[in-house]
């Protein structure tokens, strides 16, 4: 008996041989870093810090306004809104055609010269008028770094880190800007205890900005890893013009675009206003630096959370519209408690639960917004999201302003706004329309998510396509070769 090996040719559906399989099988060399987390550290930092910066002067508004002018607490707060919109375009061209390294360099440096000018605009030298102009202009600078920031955490994960940690690094590079608010929530009110403290706040944020800034210059060396770390990340990606076309030719992204910038700005808007909302229903600053303290503590545990979920199940869809949902419905209840004296310990148990439902939407949400415009670059989907977060919190910010009405006389007697009974700089205002208008609001967004958001997972769907082709390849190389018994089947010819 005899035995001969024949190679197999794989055929295509109409039984043509074809060579495609061969160049499946090709392998993919693929490398996790442990630099990758210097990377993140930098980014969540830089998030960390100009976020603290943006929010810093809000719990103690009326030591602020009495510090640099009338209003001027809140014009330190929008000018990061306003600043954003017209960078954010072309902080998400650069981060695509400049790197990563690039955008970390922009935002860490100035974000720590607006640190610098912010400090210099409260020293004893500088006159009175000049004040509040040079630290509305340390404020804008430092704005400009704030959109470059927004849309690094996705882009780290993209780029840096395996799909199997993507969530958990979107959700430590995003939920260090809520932690910002934390501490400048929890802190401020303690340093401000007079207009003349102000200083003490700016030196406060400055310090760890530039430390911020030099773990920028000197730990991010590269944009890229040289191997990357998924399938994924080894695919060329848009640029900026056609990802920009395919984002808003994505009706399941606009959707999102539209729903987590509001989400954004409404959380934006909170932080902005809370010492608004509370006092004048005799709610001290320290209490509403402590309501906005616990909406991050609980955000951090629920972002981390969800991300690890997440990153285990790929439920991306059910995790937003189940804790999106729920937020709104605690935050009403929050809004509604304002208006009421006497209410400290549902309105802080209210915070909580809103901080913890409400942030742990967030980082799933810019990883839904890379999986449902994939290959479109993470500067591009997440910068659109973040842009959109800021158009919509000058829009709700505007609102709360806007309908704000005057206080009862029998609520003056009540309300702590005012630092004297003469003080004419801080007016308590009644908000009770403002949040009706607001609650409506946040009501619509969530329904339109739930009745029309049905996503696709483009980035999941083409890894999960690569691993199958190459198990395919690798299956086939094995069964390339049968073997035929020659003598069992052919008999030979019987001569004559």
């Amino acid at each position: 008996m005899s035995a001969t090996d024949v190679a197999l040719q794989p055929l295509d559906k109409y039984g043509k041989a074809i060579d495609e399989v061969e160049e499946a099988a090709e392998p993919i060399l693929l490398r996790v870093y442990k630099r990758r987390w210097i990377v993140l550290i930098a980014v969540a930092l830089l998030n960390n810090t100009n976020t603290m910066s943006w929010i810093s002067y809000a719990p103690s508004g009326n030591y602020v306004n009495s510090f640099y002018g009338d209003g001027s607490a809140a014009w330190l707060s929008v000018i990061y809104m306003l600043c954003t919109i017209p960078v954010g375009v072309f902080a998400m061209w650069a981060g695509g055609e400049w790197g990563l390294r690039t955008a970390v360099l922009i935002a860490g440096w100035a974000n720590g010269i607006g640190a610098v000018i912010r400090v210099i605009s409260s020293l004893d030298f500088m006159p009175q008028e000049y004040r509040f102009a040079t630290c509305l202009t340390g404020q804008a600078i430092a704005a400009v770094a704030y959109p470059f920031i927004m849309f690094l955490p996705t882009k780290v994960a993209g780029s840096w880190f395996p799909d199997t940690q993507r969530a958990i690094a979107t959700t430590v590079g995003v939920m260090s800007n809520p932690l910002g608010v934390l501490m400048a929530n929890l802190i401020s009110p303690r340093i401000v205890q007079a207009p003349e403290h102000v200083i003490w706040l700016n030196v406060f944020t400055c310090v760890p900005s530039l430390v911020a800034m030099a773990l920028a210059t000197f730990g991010v060396n590269r944009s890229v890893p040289k191997i990357p770390p998924t399938i994924s990340a080894s695919k060329p990606q848009m640029d900026f013009v056609s990802g920009m076309k395919s984002c808003f030719s994505s009706k399941q992204y606009i959707i999102l675009l539209i729903v987590m910038g509001g989400g954004i700005g409404m959380f934006n808007c909170l932080y902005t206003v809370m010492m608004e909302l509370l006092c004048p229903s005799g709610y001290s600053n320290t209490f509403s630096g402590i309501c906005a303290a616990l909406m991050i503590i609980g955000g951090v545990f629920g972002a981390a959370a969800s991300g690890i979920f997440v990153d285990r199940t790929k439920l991306y869809e059910q995790t937003l519209k189940l804790s999106l949902t729920v937020a709104v419905a605690f935050g009403v209840i929050f809004l509604q408690l304002t208006l009421h004296q006497g209410q400290s310990v549902l309105i802080a148990i209210m915070c909580l639960l809103f901080g913890v439902l409400g942030l742990a939407s967030y980082p799933v949400g810019l990883e839904l917004a890379s999986e449902c415009t994939f290959p479109v670059s993470e500067a591009t989907s997440t910068g659109l999201i973040v842009l959109s977060g800021q158009i919509q919190s000058v829009i709700y910010v505007f609102i709360m302003k806007k309908f704000a009405r005057a206080l009862q006389p029998e609520f003056m007697s009540v309300q702590v706004c005012q630092l004297t009974p003469d003080d004419t700089t801080n007016i308590p205002k009644d908000n009770s329309m403002s949040i009706l208008i607001f609650s409506a609001l946040a009501g619509l967004l969530v329904l339109v998510l739930l009745a029309f958001f049905k996503p696709v997972y483009k980035r999941l769907e083409a890894e999960r396509g690569n691993r199958a082709t190459a198990d395919k390849a690798k299956e086939l190389a094995k069964e390339d070769h049968v073997t035929l018994q020659t003598d069992s089947v052919v008999q030979p010819l019987q001569s004559e």
